[in-house]
């Protein structure tokens, strides 16, 4: 697998500038076409060569999804074509999406992201350090710094278990170091995340989720968290590879769902972004104000993550970006807030998020070129 990924990555290099070259060709004007014509070139090429089943992505320039498309198989035995309504898991890049449920509960006054989550928790309180003057806050759960260290557990959906509630996985997390010193990627602080949208709002996390951030973004999804059966027809078959032969995986669930065992498609998920590339705004509805948006985008304490994603700047560009994974699920995410431009892509195969990252890369380049 290591010697397709390095050829696949020069591959790409390959492509990336003979493609730029051909945009630039054309009076350094923006050709969506060609842009277009390359992508489904090299995205077909990538499919042969490594088994993936299916990669979906849309495209974001300023505010609106230029392209969506997908390619390749939901379904592999049976042949059945993804389209750009098939639904995968979203995986991590959820994260960004609670965290902005997070803020505008603080918009509004109902909490502070500076405050001891503890304060809002009640009963469900968790084992940190504020005895010793150093409570968790948002801030920390948010940026991955709370210190704090519990439990995960993944179950396949046939086994017919029932995963541990919100409830259950605070009353187990307790307090590996202070917060604030040092960033450890956490899952089950976005649980902590979700456990208190509930308590805060008096909805479930999907019922919030529904009402406060997809319906503003004009997503008609009812069961992001739990799949209507509407929604089940569109879902993506979840495969590993194995010798770059799509493999079947099981479906699982989440007991940490807040922080990405989520059903989404990719234009449904492009829709957020193109509101945090808009100051909040999505075609005239406002999901959060701009000093929020703005707040998310920096890196915090030090370190190369925001509120819910990452922060990277290269050659003096800031962009943010962040992947997802769960079984039989890879996605990719990357915008670029100065210029409006951005890439989402899911695909139904796991740990293929570097191949998802070369593609956006390559997208973004695309898109990107100044227009006289």
């Amino acid at each position: 697998m290591n010697k397709i990924l390095f050829l696949l990555s020069f591959s790409l290099f390959l492509i990336s500038n003979t493609a730029i070259s051909q945009v630039n060709q054309t009076e350094n004007n923006f050709d969506l076409e060609q842009l277009k014509k390359r992508l489904t070139e090299e995205i077909n090429k990538v499919l042969k060569e490594t088994g993936i089943p299916s990669i979906s992505l849309s495209l974001i320039k300023d505010d609106a999804i230029i392209w969506s498309e997908a390619f390749g198989y939901a379904n592999v035995k049976k042949k059945l074509p993804a389209t750009s309504s098939t639904i995968y898991s979203t995986g991590s890049n959820f994260k960004f999406v609670t965290a902005t449920a997070i803020m505008q509960l603080a918009e509004t006054g109902k909490l502070d992201i500076d405050n001891p989550i503890n304060n809002y928790l009640g009963e469900s309180a968790i084992n940190d350090l504020s005895s010793e003057g150093t409570p968790v806050t948002f801030r920390h759960l948010l940026s991955h710094h709370s210190g704090l260290k519990g439990p995960i557990e993944i179950i396949p959906i046939w086994e017919r278990k029932i995963p541990k509630t919100l409830e259950d996985i605070a009353s187990e997390i307790s307090a590996e170091e202070p917060p604030g010193m040092n960033f450890k990627y956490c899952n089950h602080c976005y649980a902590l995340a979700g456990l208190t949208i509930e308590k805060i709002s008096g909805q479930t996390f999907q019922e919030y989720i529904v009402k406060h951030i997809l319906e503003p973004l004009q997503i008609d999804s009812k069961g992001p968290v739990i799949p209507t059966p509407v929604m089940v027809e569109e879902l993506a078959l979840p495969y590993s590879l194995e010798n770059n032969k799509p493999v079947p995986e099981y479906q699982s669930r989440f007991d940490v769902f807040p922080a990405g065992d989520i059903y989404l498609t990719a234009r449904e998920m492009a829709n957020f972004y193109i509101a945090q590339l808009n100051q909040g705004s999505f075609k005239g509805q406002s999901i959060l104000n701009s000093k929020s948006v703005s707040m998310m985008q920096e890196a915090q304490f030090g370190s190369s993550y925001g509120l819910g994603t990452r922060v990277i700047k290269k050659d003096d560009v800031k962009y943010l970006q962040h992947t997802g994974g769960v079984p039989g699920f890879s996605t990719f995410f990357k915008v670029e807030p100065a210029s409006k431009i951005g890439v989402y892509i899911a695909s139904n195969a796991s740990g293929v998020q570097s191949i998802l990252g070369e593609i956006a890369n390559l997208s973004l380049k695309l898109i990107n070129v100044k227009t006289k």
